[in-house]
């Protein structure tokens, strides 16, 4: 109810404009990002990383009720668990040999089981500092977060959700807590790891549990996975840490949450084994990837190479590079009795045993709700590097065709747009001035966009022609010459993901406006129907929480309006002026996405496909391929985009999946709606395009 009130409150504020009038702006952050925040490295510099490692360590902060329990323990407490041995039972019953299901249930636990060896703890803490200090300038928190964390683990136990962009992210939060005396996570982490050798051992010292990418059709697995995660976070108490998005995101934006493991610890407080859970939201901010290069091969098809020791070894080449400041920012903790509270009623199943019971379809789509609601609060507390706004000026001097650009105007752009962005609430890395921090960031970044002696920045091709991606003699289907300039727009593209979710909304309803016949010009109740579709189009390449398209509406609405871009006037919504400088960095934001999503409708359109996901994609990718033309927006070759894509047009309806006489699945497409989304993505001015859709 509190959702469906929000709505209605920001159509009735829409619906009463009936003068000009500019909406206040978003309240920005009220400290500055220089504030605040503390340098790890600083003392590490100054110090000896050995002492500090083998320094007298005692946890402060730790769960007041926990159990300190042995690997031994948790393993007994999960086979003599009621869920485990039901579900023995129940697949005895179907023809298991008990015997052997006791004995997979063993196996399942070695797999899987952590430790936490603070021995091998003490050895990252002396090597990773060694690391960090070669590599990075300053590696930077916000203490204010830290203590508050403290805080709240002494009488909740604490799920940490980072975000999940490099490698590096795994053992950072480890760092952290040993840095700060914090109580040790624990860290649910792929079995790809576990075969790496030395490295998966040590890992698992250090606190890691090793999990499968998929179990879910696996009862006896799910029984097990399910009983020993629950029993670390209501018996031991220590953090758990988890990626919310599962896997790393290549293409720098925020992936849609996965529900299974929120779903799992959201399980102890829906049958009110704990009286809350605090959700930690964690943001890691780099100034460069370590991964940019591998991502945008990655995103052109090229298979993710193996984890590997020997891999890993390969890749201490970077110890040479400079790969700038790291930002870390602690959230304010999340209680899942305050959020799952008002929309579930937990108690329908208090009455079933524990291990009878099942997460009902109310309960998960809460879950989700709570997933999207924590990869906002992420977003949120960002912090955008400049050189994500240096990338949305390189972008758009790739499309025009030109490979260099004046520093001076390039400065002048970037201080305009972080201009933008801080009115939008954002924090932006800004050390020194404008100037500074754009050469600054070219340093860093000079195997991407180098400054020349005249003053020009020379936009480099990173992949050179001839060669073959990294790790991989694979042929591609794109052409050399295309994959010559895709990969350099596709590293540019990853950083300005990381900073896109600030305009995402703005963006939106441009694109919305600029989609009707009459030339930039809407009432206010059309042009939030438009957005709302729109928003649905993009929820999976953009995330949205749920229910709340009146407040993403009038959010991006009053930055246009705040801005003088748009004006609302009695019953109109319209442009001040076609073409002005931030309706037009809006829509060039959203092109490589309108093209990607336009040659997926396009091709789904032109024949009943069969569900092989491999040739689909193929097919759209080359449509991409032929469509860039002069637009130069070869990001949109991205197979992140063209998924979400596929996704989203099935979704909506545009596409069905049907089983033919052969029962092989397929995906039968509906003109009209495919129709209708590529005139709207192409702002075609048809009269009939609003009652199509």
């Amino acid at each position: 109810m509190v959702v469906e009130d929000e709505v209605t409150r920001c159509a009735r504020v829409i619906s009463s404009m009936e003068s000009q009038a500019t909406l206040p702006p978003p309240c920005p952050r009220k400290v500055r990002v220089a504030e605040g925040y503390s340098d790890l490295l600083a003392e590490r510099r100054e110090t000896s990383d050995l002492r500090w490692a083998i320094r007298e360590w005692r946890s402060r902060g730790n769960y007041r009720y926990g159990q300190q329990m042995t690997r031994k323990e948790i393993f007994d407490h999960v086979v003599g668990s009621d869920r485990v041995k039901h579900t023995i039972a129940k697949l005895a019953e179907e023809g298991g040999d008990p015997k052997a299901l006791e004995g997979e249930v063993a196996d399942i636990l070695e797999q899987m089981g952590h430790t936490q060896e603070l021995g091998v703890i003490r050895q990252f803490a002396f090597v990773l500092p060694k690391i960090m200090k070669k590599i990075y300038r300053k590696i930077l928190i916000n203490e204010d977060g830290i203590e508050k964390l403290r805080s709240t683990m002494v009488d909740t136990p604490v799920i940490l959700l980072p975000t999940h962009r490099s490698y590096a992210d795994f053992l950072l939060i480890s760092y952290i807590a040993y840095h700060y005396n914090l109580p040790l996570p624990v860290i649910a982490a792929g079995m790809d790891f576990m075969n790496m050798a030395v490295i998966g051992d040590k890992l698992r010292g250090s606190g890691a549990f090793y999990i499968r990418r998929s179990f879910m059709d696996n009862p006896l697995y799910w029984a097990v996975f399910q009983e020993y995660v629950q029993t670390i976070v209501k018996s031991t108490g220590s953090p758990l840490e988890f990626f919310l998005e599962g896997t790393r995101s290549r293409s720098g934006k925020s992936l849609p949450p996965k529900i299974g493991l929120l779903g799992c610890v959201s399980e102890i407080w829906l049958r009110g084994q704990l009286p809350d859970l605090a959700i930690v939201p964690i943001s890691i901010s780099y100034d460069r990837t370590l991964e940019e290069k591998l991502y945008a091969y990655e995103l052109l098809g090229v298979p993710k190479p193996p984890e590997s020791t020997s891999g890993l070894l390969k890749a201490t080449s970077i110890l040479k590079e400079s790969f700038g400041d790291i930002f870390i920012h602690v959230g304010e903790p999340v209680s899942l009795r305050g959020y799952l509270g008002p929309r579930v009623d937990r108690y329908l199943s208090a009455s079933v045993p524990q291990h009878l019971s099942t997460v009902t379809k109310t309960e998960l789509c809460a879950c989700e709700s709570l997933g999207y609601h924590v990869l906002r609060r992420i977003q949120q507390g960002a912090v955008t590097s400049v050189w994500s706004v240096v990338c949305v000026q390189l972008a758009r001097s790739l499309h025009a065709g030109r490979w260099s650009l004046p520093l001076p105007a390039l400065v002048e752009e970037v201080a305009w747009l972080i201009g933008i962005l801080r009115r939008t609430g954002a924090a932006v890395a800004l050390e020194g001035s404008v100037e500074e921090a754009v050469t600054r960031s070219l340093e860093v970044h000079k195997q991407v966009a180098s400054l020349g002696e005249d003053g020009t920045v020379h936009i480099r091709q990173i992949h050179q022609p001839g060669s073959h991606p990294p790790n991989t003699k694979k042929k591609m289907d794109l052409s050399s010459a295309t994959v010559e300039s895709a990969v350099t727009h596709l590293v540019l593209q990853h950083y300005i993901n990381q900073a896109i979710h600030l305009l995402i909304r703005p963006a939106l309803v441009a694109l919305a406006l600029r989609s009707f016949h009459h030339g930039g010009k809407s009432t206010p109740e059309n042009l939030k129907q438009r957005f709302s579709f729109l928003r649905s189009l993009f929820g999976f390449d953009f995330m949205f929480e749920k229910d709340m398209e009146g407040r993403d509406f009038m959010e991006g609405l009053s930055v246009l309006t705040w801005c003088g871009e748009v004006s609302v006037v009695q019953d109109q919504v319209l442009m001040v002026r076609s073409g002005s400088r931030l309706l037009t960095a809006l829509l060039h934001l959203l092109a490589p996405f309108t093209l990607a999503y336009t040659c997926t409708a396009l091709t789904l359109d032109s024949k009943v496909w069969p569900d092989n996901n491999g040739q689909l994609l193929t097919a759209i990718q080359d449509q991409v391929e032929r469509s860039i033309g002069t637009s130069n927006l070869y990001s949109a070759l991205s197979l992140d985009s063209i998924r979400h894509a596929v996704r989203a047009l099935t979704k909506m309806g545009a596409v069905t999946r049907t089983n033919g006489e052969d029962k092989q699945v397929r995906l039968v497409p509906d003109h009209q709606k495919l129709t209708s989304i590529v005139d709207v993505l192409s702002c075609k001015h048809d009269s009939k395009l609003q009652a199509r859709l």
